[in-house]
């Protein structure tokens, strides 16, 4: 029996014999066909098309199906593949029956992918049907920070960037879920190069006529720099200018089958100055108005976090020698939760992708960096504060703050903070809506005390100072007087 080619795959009879290479394996789940098993194969000419194991067959075959596996299929059904997420051109995808064959074969080409990047403008125009999966390239240019949006009653987390192509065009990508906290974490540490960004399977979304792409759910697959042929390709013939990556701010306005950021701010989360939070007695989470007045660098304004369980690493000598000579000590780091030396460690607080995603919202860099070079392991003057921590003091912004039963019952001292707006348009209208209000109280209601603490020479004051505290379990928005002041904040347009 001959092998035939994909592409002449047809309905009418079930011997077919092709010789493909899994490109993409996925497994999903639905309430109607249970989880099943799906996967895009391609053949030496480059033909594609969508494979499917339906979930009464799923242990049969899934021991023999990986990605990137190279295999020979026999008796098969081929049926009409539809939908609005269609993964290849072709007008037929496969299904496994319980007599279909899977044998291993000559391993395919390492460089046969089926990596087909599509053109911007014909994203941007409409000529390619939204209906069909495609592939994307391009340098990222301008990335945002993290969202976390309502979606359906879940919160989900949301990534905007721009990326470009060889031509300059600019593509407008938005990320969500892991895939968005999955880049973003990349983004903080990636060097001065150029970041290449690889799509595979993406969406195209249209909104208000405006179009984007997006990833597919699970379907998609997301590759930072990889190693590809494509990829050097790409990379030599973009322009040579050097561009920097820009951190912009999100649209606030959008919303997506959910709740936007606008409306979650000013209608569906409850609005409380300070003294309200102090004196809550329940968990819940609410918003607050408040301007940075001074920064509590006492306890350090970055530690180092395990990238896996994002806890404090500490930073312990290496040799147990006890030689009398401290001037050549040498450190490495250890988690204490996961008993291992030397972890995959990036600055931050103790939620890792909360603060380094708020430090690109607040001082649009990257918080990797501020503070430097990556051997640095603790903090040596605390007094001493990177320029663009100092320029948030004397700023205005909206936070939404978790208030945890720690804080009324075992006064924890530090709130959680979920989100950061710092759109001045967002929060003058903020400002309107709450202008029945006279101002702010002061940390309680003590308002004068903002004039008439005094700090100790860490606490740095200029207008004011907010506290990036770091203790293990603690966020960025604090009560204690010592740590955050909160000038007093008139309700009037244009403060």
């Amino acid at each position: 029996m001959s092998t035939n080619d994909v592409v002449d795959l047809k309905p009418f009879k079930t011997m077919w014999k092709i010789k493909v290479k899994v490109i993409r394996l996925w497994k999903q789940y639905s309430a109607a066909g249970g989880e099943t098993i799906e996967m895009v194969l391609c053949d030496l000419k480059g033909g594609k098309i969508y494979a499917s194991v339906k979930k009464e067959l799923v242990a049969q075959y899934e021991p023999f199906l990986r990605q990137d596996y190279s295999l020979m299929l026999i008796n098969f059904a081929v049926i009409h593949s539809c939908g609005s997420y269609r993964t290849t051109s072709h007008g037929y995808k496969i299904i496994f029956l319980n007599t279909t064959r899977v044998r291993p074969c000559e391993k395919l080409p390492e460089d046969l992918s089926g990596f087909s990047p599509v053109q911007y403008k014909d994203v941007l125009d409409g000529t390619l049907n939204p209906n069909y999966l495609v592939d994307i390239i391009g340098q990222i240019c301008e990335i945002s920070h993290i969202e976390h949006i309502n979606v359906n009653g879940k919160e989900t987390e949301k990534l905007s960037l721009e990326l470009r192509n060889s031509n300059d065009e600019r593509l407008p990508m938005v990320l969500w879920g892991k895939f968005a906290s999955d880049v973003s974490e990349a983004m903080q540490v990636r060097d001065d190069h150029s970041t290449i960004f690889v799509l595979r399977f993406g969406k195209i979304k249209v909104w208000k006529e405006e179009r984007s792409v997006s990833n597919a759910y699970n379907v998609s697959e997301i590759a930072l720099n990889p190693p590809m042929i494509e990829v050097d390709k790409f990379i030599a013939s973009l322009p040579k200018d050097d561009l920097p990556l820009t951190i912009v701010e999100s649209k606030y306005f959008a919303t997506v089958n959910g709740v936007s950021d606008r409306d979650d701010f000013f209608i569906h989360t409850p609005r409380k100055t300070i003294a309200q939070i102090l004196e809550t007695k329940e968990v819940e989470k609410c918003i607050l108005l408040c301007t940075i007045t001074a920064i509590d660098s006492d306890m350090g304004w970055f530690y180092l976090s395990c990238k896996v369980c994002s806890k404090k690493v500490l930073s312990i000598p290496t040799s147990t020698n006890d030689d009398g000579n401290d001037d050549d000590l040498k450190y490495r780091n250890y988690c204490v939760k996961y008993k291992t030396y030397n972890p995959v460690t990036l600055p931050s607080n103790t939620k890792l992708l909360v603060f380094d995603n708020h430090a690109m919202q607040l001082l649009s860099q990257l918080c990797l960096q501020i503070v430097g070079s990556s051997n640095k392991f603790e903090i040596e003057e605390t007094n001493v504060l990177p320029p663009a921590l100092n320029s948030i003091i004397g700023k205005t912004f909206l936070f939404k703050i978790q208030i945890e039963r720690e804080n009324f019952v075992y006064k924890h001292e530090t709130y959680k903070g979920l989100k950061v707006i710092t759109n001045k348009d967002l929060i003058s209208d903020f400002e309107d809506s709450n202008s029945q209000n006279a101002s702010l109280p002061i940390l309680g209601s003590a308002s004068e005390q903002s004039e008439s603490f005094d700090l100790t020479p860490a606490k740095r004051v200029k207008p004011g100072n907010n506290d990036f505290e770091e203790s293990f379990d603690q966020n960025f928005v604090s009560r204690s007087v010592t740590s955050v002041l909160i000038k007093k904040e008139k309700f009037t347009k244009g403060g």
